[in-house]
């Protein structure tokens, strides 16, 4: 079989400047990694230390001295040992934090342990005010870091430089995710290499040419880490061979499975004969996961109706005064498994808006499927705030509380759109409509069509607790930074 690799650079591959002032590449990268681990590990003997102090000073002066450097040192070594500090998962997903959770509940335990285990005449209430305000502690100084993390990859320092090695079509996904996402992975791609085949490369002289030409591009780039799209292109002897040859320039390589848009939870990986599987699970909001759902739903749309009563009575009042009609507008939406209800919103328009669609339907500055307007005539002065702050929501959680929306779902759609779907896109009606959701805190009305749907069918097949109060964390955020709402 005979392989057509090729190079294409885009971006400059001379070497550059990073924050320490030497060229870029993996001496740089490897600088900039111990670096940042080191001031992580300052940060957290100097909170784990304070913590300890005062807490043993004003809760339990009497306790031994000895109990709490014993729990300090083991805090530390916990941190350590479970990889709390890799730069694999530093800036990045949730992993940094749990690794962190998990070694101070270690810690804490193994502790405990030895106390009641020699029955050592050691407060118990040391351990009590100890976990969780260290624990909260060390998390804010980790958020702190990551966020000083952010502010470098925005300015292009601190990062890593790829090449992604692969199958074009491959290639081409790779580079449009990671550019897009650099901020906040802090990897930028510098050079592509396409290997163009139909079968694996298996005989020496290709796999040594390919090997050899990835090498130059990787060292020409400056390169730090290779991101290998397609295996089927190389023989297992292949990416051995290339692991090799880039192990002696100290340049890491990933692989990138085919799988996309599937959430880790999904994923379990075990090895076989040598042969890494990875175990992909069927998406299903059923038994457990959907008891939680709902109950989570249930309690965050009671507690917000009661906090947000006297405002909504205000809001009800504000908008029966800007313009005649009912402060509520009812609209007919399909909600899980095309069922039908109607959904509540504060009026941000003028009553006979729907009559009035018609003749503005031309000048939709929306996707090809959703009606938007930036200067839409039908909406009222008040309406106007109420659609910038998404406040006209808010009578939603009432749709919540009925069981016919969640707080965190789909968009709910009208019954049209769903007659324009297509098969796929019917997957959407599987969980609730939500008052906000992924399309929420990524763009909202600026988003196309295509981009809707495709987060959508992530978060219908990748839903999580904690992804849902992710979700309605950042949604706060979307929504006084106002962009994508008109």
């Amino acid at each position: 079989m005979t392989s057509q690799p090729s190079m294409v650079d885009i971006a400059s591959v001379a070497p550059s400047l990073d924050w320490m002032g030497s060229p870029a590449g993996p001496a740089t990268a490897r600088r900039w990694q111990r670096g940042y681990a080191r001031w992580l590990v300052v940060t957290d003997l100097g909170v784990i230390g304070g913590v300890l102090a005062v807490v043993h000073q004003l809760a339990l002066p009497a306790a031994p001295a000895a109990t709490t450097a014993v729990l300090g040192v083991l805090w530390m070594t916990a941190l350590s040992v479970s990889r709390s500090r890799d730069w694999r998962h530093i800036g990045a997903d949730v992993t940094e934090y749990r690794r962190v959770l998990v070694a101070t509940c270690a810690s804490f335990g193994l502790l405990f342990t030895a106390l009641v285990a020699f029955d050592l005449a050691v407060p118990r209430e040391h351990l009590l005010w100890s976990l969780p305000i260290g624990a909260s502690a060390v998390l804010a100084g980790r958020w702190l870091w990551r966020r000083v993390l952010h502010a470098q990859w925005r300015r292009g320092r601190w990062t890593h430089r790829a090449v992604v090695v692969g199958h074009p079509a491959k290639v081409r996904h790779v580079v449009s995710a990671v550019q897009g996402s650099k901020s906040v992975t802090g990897t930028s791609v510098t050079a592509i290499h396409e290997v163009r085949g139909d079968h694996a490369v298996d005989d020496v002289e290709t796999r040594e040419r390919v090997v050899a030409q990835v090498v130059d591009v990787v060292t020409r780039g400056a390169a730090d880490l290779v991101l290998l799209t397609e295996t089927d292109l190389f023989s297992a002897q292949g990416v051995r061979e290339l692991g090799w040859a880039l192990d002696a320039l100290d340049v890491n390589l990933v692989v990138v499975p085919s799988i996309t848009e599937t959430a880790g939870s999904r994923i379990t990986s075990n090895m076989v004969a040598g042969v890494p599987l990875l175990h992909v699970a069927y998406p299903r909001l059923t038994g457990t996961a959907r008891l939680t759902k709902r109950t989570f739903d249930i309690l965050f749309s009671a507690l917000a109706l009661l906090m947000l009563a006297p405002l909504l009575i205000t809001l009800a009042l504000w908008v029966r005064w800007d313009s005649p009609g009912p402060a509520l507008f009812r609209q007919e939406r399909v909600g899980i498994n095309h069922s039908r209800f109607s959904m509540l919103k504060f009026r941000s328009m003028v009553v006979d808006a729907e009559d009035r669609l018609a003749t503005l339907r031309a000048q939709s500055e929306g996707n090809a499927v959703l009606f938007k307007m930036h200067r839409d005539p039908r909406v009222t002065r008040i309406g106007a705030v109420l659609r910038r702050l998404s406040l006209d929501e808010l009578p939603q959680f009432y749709n919540v509380l009925r069981g016919e929306m969640s707080v965190v779902g789909p968009r709910p759609p009208l019954p049209h759109e769903v007659d324009a779907y297509d098969d796929h896109t019917h997957r959407r009606l599987l969980v609730k409509p939500g008052i906000t959701g992924l399309w929420q805190v990524t763009g909202r009305s600026d988003l196309s069509w295509q981009e809707s749907v495709r987060l959508d069918l992530y978060y219908v097949e990748n839903w999580t607790l904690l992804g849902d109060i992710q979700i309605v964390a950042r949604t706060a955020r979307a929504v006084f930074g106002g962009a994508g709402a008109y």
